[in-house]
């Protein structure tokens, strides 16, 4: 981790014009230039004769006048409005990017990001007693990146949409420098590709002096623990909030907390994409598994009907209108998990499945009076949208204790755009959510239907419990049902965040418990009351995320205003993340360790 005095500037592996300060774990270190208006320019001055001996020329003061007000205005709007920082390590993946390797799943094709940790790196070290120096590997506390190939690859990484294990020598930073790691008797064959940059941000200083900060935001803000790092995080809870995590959700007050449209959409991960089709479908992996599309139909092959599902394009034929064809997501592996390829190692804070999912496809129908109906979610979470050829949409919720689906009625949901008939061969884009206990339809993008069911914390504590007795986890039901013969095209299946019951790990060092753990801040049967002025912060990347769950210390000053674990106080709070205006570049060739080329594609707003 860096800190506030740590800017990067002399990284060789920063494009002189994106500059920035360091966001961490994460850790925002800021820089000096890192972000300049245009400067005002003045109007052009027509030529002026030489000015006599010993008198300034006026052209030339103008010139530095304007040159010193632009240096001026640029500080001042650095200093009071907007700040650029880099994000050093993946605590808020997807949604940010720290310093990453880059990866493409040679059988599937799909693009993911995975995690270099800058901790560790190959550095020169010097022998205190011979004085010779040596390259080997070292724990950086700083946390910067030193040199584009200084960094080792985990051994494989996981395709998180087909799961094909990726070797370290198979990614995209080329040339990928092997180096011997000798310890303890032992060696190792490490890879060192070449290492990317964090994203890099703005943030809006002093926002939050004009209206206070939301739910849902994601903000910069100087960790409480030591007061020397700034972190960036997703803003959580409220003063005045009690904050407790169930099942992977969060729970405010007593209820559970939704997300607002467009949070929901930026938070959502990949479960499997079907544009990405592995082109090893059937054949024996790395480690023994054979893959098989996880979307399976019924019936396979019969004169009711027949499913393909044997490549990008999904197919259901059949010569009857009223024949029904069911497609279900089928769980295999780790799919549906809370896993991330970001990550190198994913299941060290907690192997669960996710009941928060996200659906869409482009549906064709191929026959008169066709319908189709969605299903997402596990038994004590389930919703099913039907979509009638006439256009009239009906939800349900699945009823744990009948055993069967109750239709909600229209008066409890509310029903946005009424959509018309349906037209047959016309492709519609159509998608579904049910993520904390509310279902949400879209219909060529425009959102037409949505529910919260009550959900509270005695309702996730009660499913907890069974969970426990029983040591088994609900299988979410994933499920598109059609009649009569269509074609689905762009099927992709995605989840949201669960959020893990994190541990306060203490150092050796610590004066609370020496090397002990304890249930972490705000997770299940320890919930946290804010008080005025008081925040909770939780990363994007729950299972690897130093955040509000896990800080073990209170600073000296912010102990004595009797401010509790996993806090942040107001005061800290320095301004909120709005936009990524330089996501890690492009090198234009291998020799050149600056990826100097922007890659525009991955602008965007921070939502």
């Amino acid at each position: 981790m860096e800190s506030d005095n740590n800017p990067l500037l002399n990284n060789p592996n920063m494009p002189p014009a994106a500059q920035a300060p360091d966001v961490r774990n994460g850790p925002v270190v800021p820089t000096a230039a890192s972000l300049t208006p245009a400067a005002a320019i003045s109007a052009p001055v027509p030529p002026k004769a030489a000015s006599p001996a010993g008198k300034p020329n006026p052209g030339f003061r103008e010139t530095l006048e304007t040159v010193i007000l632009a240096l001026i205005l640029a500080f001042t709007f650095r200093t009071f409005c907007v700040e650029a920082f880099v994000i050093p390590t993946g605590s808020m993946a997807p949604t940010l990017s720290g310093a990453h390797f880059r990866a493409v799943c040679p059988v599937c094709g799909y693009n993911f990001n995975v995690n270099a940790n800058v901790d560790q790196q190959w550095l020169p070290v010097r022998d205190a007693e011979t004085g010779q120096v040596e390259s080997t590997l070292v724990r950086v506390n700083n946390g910067e990146l030193t040199q584009p190939n200084a960094i080792p690859a985990p051994g494989y990484s996981m395709c998180p949409n087909c799961h094909f294990l990726v070797p370290a020598d198979d990614l995209r930073g080329k040339p990928i420098i092997k180096r011997i790691y000798s310890s303890n008797n032992s060696s190792e064959t490490l890879h060192f590709p070449y290492t990317y940059n964090g994203d890099r941000i703005l943030v809006m200083k002093y926002l939050y002096w004009l209206s206070p900060p939301k739910r849902w935001n994601v903000v910069v803000f100087r960790e409480p623990m030591f007061g020397k790092q700034n972190f960036i995080k997703r803003l959580v809870g409220l003063p005045g909030n009690t904050v407790e995590i169930v099942n992977g959700d969060v729970f405010i007050d007593g209820k559970i907390a939704h997300k607002p449209v467009h949070v929901e959409k930026s938070m959502l991960q990949v479960v499997y994409n079907n544009d990405f089709y592995p082109t090893d479908a059937g054949q024996e992996r790395i480690n023994g598994n054979r893959w098989s599309n996880p979307w399976v139909g019924e019936p396979q092959s019969s004169s009711a009907g027949k499913w393909f599902t044997g490549g990008p394009v999904i197919n259901f034929s059949t010569g009857r209108l009223d024949a029904v064809g069911h497609l279900e997501f089928i769980q295999r592996n780790s799919y549906l998990y809370n896993d991330l390829g970001y990550n190198a190692n994913p299941y060290w804070n907690g192997h669960h499945l996710v009941g928060n999912l996200y659906m869409r496809t482009v549906w064709i129908s191929h026959s008169p009076d066709s319908a189709v109906r969605m299903t997402l979610g596990p038994a004590t979470n389930r919703f099913q949208i039907t979509l009638a050829h006439n256009g009239a949409l009906k939800l349900y919720q699945w009823d744990v204790q009948l055993g069967t689906y109750r239709r909600v009625a229209s008066k409890s949901m509310s029903v946005f755009h009424a959509p018309a008939g349906l037209q047959t061969g016309q492709a519609y884009r159509l998608a579904m959510s049910n993520t904390q206990h509310e279902a949400r339809f879209w219909i060529n993008g425009q959102l037409v239907l949505q529910y919260a069911a009550p959900w509270t914390l005695a309702n996730a504590l009660a499913v907890a419990r069974v969970r426990k007795m029983t040591g088994a986890q609900e299988t979410p039901k994933v499920q598109i049902d059609v009649t009569g013969g269509c074609t689905l095209r762009h099927l992709l299946l995605m989840r949201d965040i669960y959020y893990t019951q994190m541990k306060i790990r203490f150092p050796n060092n610590s004066s609370i418990d020496p090397g002990g753990t304890r249930p972490g801040t705000g997770t299940m049967g320890h919930p946290i009351t804010l008080k005025k002025g008081q925040y909770f912060m939780l990363g994007d990347n729950s299972n690897d995320s130093e955040d509000s769950r896990a800080w073990y210390r209170v600073e000296p000053v912010l102990r004595q205003m009797h401010l509790p674990m996993g806090v942040v106080p107001q005061r800290y709070i320095l301004g909120r993340a709005f936009m990524v205006y330089w996501p890690a570049g492009f090198r234009p060739m291998r020799a050149i360790n600056w990826a100097i080329i922007p890659n525009i594609g991955r602008m965007r707003f921070i939502r």
